[in-house]
């Protein structure tokens, strides 16, 4: 399987792709139970902290210039702690690629497929991950550059065709719950923007380490800045009390639009955008399953382990038993799993300079 090379713009499409599309699930409802009204500016402190976070990321790639996260592991610690390193990492990824795939599938199940069991919408779903796996990083990447406009497009319809369902006095009390509770809640909501540790497994595909900076950081503010929107627009529609019963508000958005007597119900381009960034989202998290997997092992072609992995991703998909229990796994796992995404690479870098690791300098 060829890894091929990707330009920024195309990583910049896949991370915030990647990270963005998370609104539209449970995370929203889940914030507004914590903090209130003010989640809409507390995302943007869970990005603000993202970034520091993405910050010891890139300084440790750009330690070792020309190698991703899982080299600079086994490099900075040694083969075998490196090694435990590194399967803490692929532990990451199978964890959030099952659960963003199971809370799709039962989002979907709620809204529009009533009838369809989980199970077949997560096989039908793993199938088109699986061939794009098989295709290739370049593949999902130009996928995601072609179409990120179009996904982004389609979010920005629906928040502003909605706009006479909008009430400012929705967003008061304006501090929420409190600021010392947002200010909290949104250092350890920096979990939800932990995607963008992709672009250390998916180093070696980009042109240097200056231009995984420059995607980094530029798709971390857009996705910022989505997830602000998105959750100010839903706020506005919503009043406290219902939004903390909504299991996806933007889907909600979507179906209160009414403008005259002939635009409303655009429950249609909702779903087109929601459909096609998930695919995006979990191609690119299975495929960064599956590289560090390989990697991990020393196996050079990774195309033996997609089929395999992708029955483990389902069998870990089908473990919850409800979505309230879906729900309460992905919060925890939002919640926490900044100790792994941005927490470890920290780490490693640390102790990278405490014992003067370093790989061969080259101009990036």
């Amino acid at each position: 399987m060829r890894e091929g090379k990707i330009g920024v713009q195309e990583a910049i499409a896949l991370i915030a792709i990647t990270i963005s599309v998370k609104v539209y699930f449970t995370s929203p409802t889940y914030v507004s139970k914590i903090i209130g009204t003010a989640s809409w500016y507390m995302t943007l402190i869970s990005t603000a902290t993202a970034i520091l976070g993405f910050t010891f990321i890139y300084k440790l790639l750009k330690r070792f210039p020309g190698k991703d996260l899982i080299d600079a592991f086994e490099l900075t610690l040694g083969h075998i702690v490196g090694f435990i390193a590194s399967m803490v990492l692929l532990l990451y990824f199978l964890v959030n690629t099952s659960l963003l795939l199971r809370e799709f599938a039962e989002v979907l199940k709620i809204y529009a497929l009533p009838l369809t069991p989980p199970s077949f919408v997560i096989g039908m779903f793993l199938m088109m991950v699986c061939i794009s796996c098989f295709l290739g990083l370049e593949s999902i990447a130009r996928t995601a550059r072609l179409i990120g406009l179009y996904v982004l497009a389609g979010f920005l319809i629906v928040i502003i065709l909605a706009f006479n369902n909008y009430d400012y006095h929705n967003l008061f009390p304006f501090l929420g719950n409190g600021l010392g509770k947002t200010l909290l809640a949104g250092a350890s909501r920096s979990s939800f923007y932990g995607e963008v540790i992709s672009l250390g497994i998916i180093a070696t595909s980009m042109q240097g380490v200056s231009h995984i900076k420059k995607a980094g950081y530029t798709a971390l503010t857009i996705s910022g800045l989505i997830v602000s929107i998105a959750l100010f627009a839903t706020m506005m529609a919503f009043n406290y009390a219902t939004s903390q019963e909504i299991v996806s508000r933007m889907y909600e958005l979507s179906r209160v639009i009414r403008i005259g007597g002939f635009l409303q119900r655009l429950d249609p381009i909702f779903l087109f955008t929601w459909c096609i960034g998930t695919l995006i989202a979990i191609s690119l998290l299975f495929y960064c399953l599956v590289k560090t997997y390989c990697k991990s092992f020393k196996i050079k072609d990774m195309r033996p382990a997609i089929i395999p992995l992708a029955v483990i991703v389902f069998t870990v998909c089908m473990l919850p038993e409800d979505m309230i229990t879906i729900s309460e796994y992905v919060q925890f796992i939002r919640q926490n799993d900044w100790s792994i995404s941005l927490g470890l690479p920290t780490v490693v870098l640390i102790i990278a300079v405490i014992r003067k690791k370093k790989g061969v300098s080259k101009s990036v």
